[in-house]
């Protein structure tokens, strides 16, 4: 029997079967880096809401920022400028109705100032001027409301003059609030809010008032107020109610004294708790 020599090529194959061999033993034995499963627990059931119910919105306070008005006119006699609030946050069809009602109140403003008999400036002398600034009495998801401060001075003269402003907003509707809008009893309204007012103007600056207490209707008080968390917020133009010396007297009608007139479900209703 002639036994069959074996040849390189079968050699070269043998040898590479036990290196294949070699090198899966090998890995067997290194230490592989084990994988790292997560499991992310299943969510707890949820509480479906009652048929006919529709989730609340989370409602934020609108945003206010503040846009400089500055204008001077042709011949120097006269310079403006208006710190003028921007309502935002809220839909644009709000936002813009709310704005231009601004606007419009910020530019009454200004015209009452520019259209007046200002004087011609003197040699070395100052122009007349208005200032005019804002301060947030309240912003809350459903009310806006809005102080104005204008100081006019006219070139010559010796003190400013201060005159107060306000604009109140209904967020849901973008519409400016009335001083009656608040109240189911006018008359009742009258009489307590000039009660209150007389009262604390009283407190506050004593035999400089010159205000005699009365008042024949709301229209007395709404010039300029505001909604403000501890009440209502009246501010009075410089020497109507007391000297000069006295600014722009205010006082503010707590809401514990309004409860009672206040409309139900009305834009100050949510104030008086």
């Amino acid at each position: 029997m002639v036994q069959a020599r074996r040849g390189p090529r079968m050699v070269a194959l043998v040898g590479v079967a036990v290196a294949l061999a070699v090198a899966a033993a090998a890995c067997g034995a290194s230490s592989a880096t084990p994988q790292t499963i997560i499991v992310t627990p299943s969510p707890g059931p949820v509480t479906p809401l009652p048929p006919g119910v529709t989730p609340e919105p989370t409602a934020t306070p609108p945003t206010i920022t503040t846009f400089l008005v500055e204008s001077t006119a042709l011949d120097n006699r006269w310079k403006v400028t208006f710190k003028k609030p921007v309502v935002g946050g809220i839909a644009d069809d709000l936002a813009a109705k709310i704005n231009t009602a601004i606007g419009d109140k910020v530019n009454t403003f200004i015209k009452a100032f520019t259209d007046g008999n200002l004087p011609d400036v003197a040699a070395g002398a100052a122009p007349s001027t208005l200032e005019g600034d804002y301060s947030i009495a309240a912003d809350t998801d459903s009310t806006i409301s809005l102080r104005f401060t204008i100081l006019t001075f006219v070139s010559g003269a010796a003190h400013p003059t201060g005159q107060p402003g306000s604009i109140t907003f209904a967020v849901w509707s973008g519409a400016a609030v009335a001083l009656s809008d608040l109240f189911s009893d006018q008359a009742k309204a009258l009489s307590t809010v000039t009660a209150e007012c007389q009262a604390s103007l009283t407190k506050t600056l004593g035999a400089d008032l010159t205000w005699d207490g009365k008042a024949s209707s709301l229209d007395f008080f709404g010039k300029s107020w505001v909604i403000t968390p501890n009440g209502l917020e009246f501010t009075f133009n410089q020497g109507d109610l007391a000297s000069q010396a006295a600014g722009m007297p205010s006082a503010t009608v707590p809401w514990s004294a309004l409860k009672s007139v206040l409309k139900a479900g009305g834009p100050a209703a949510d104030f008086a708790g």
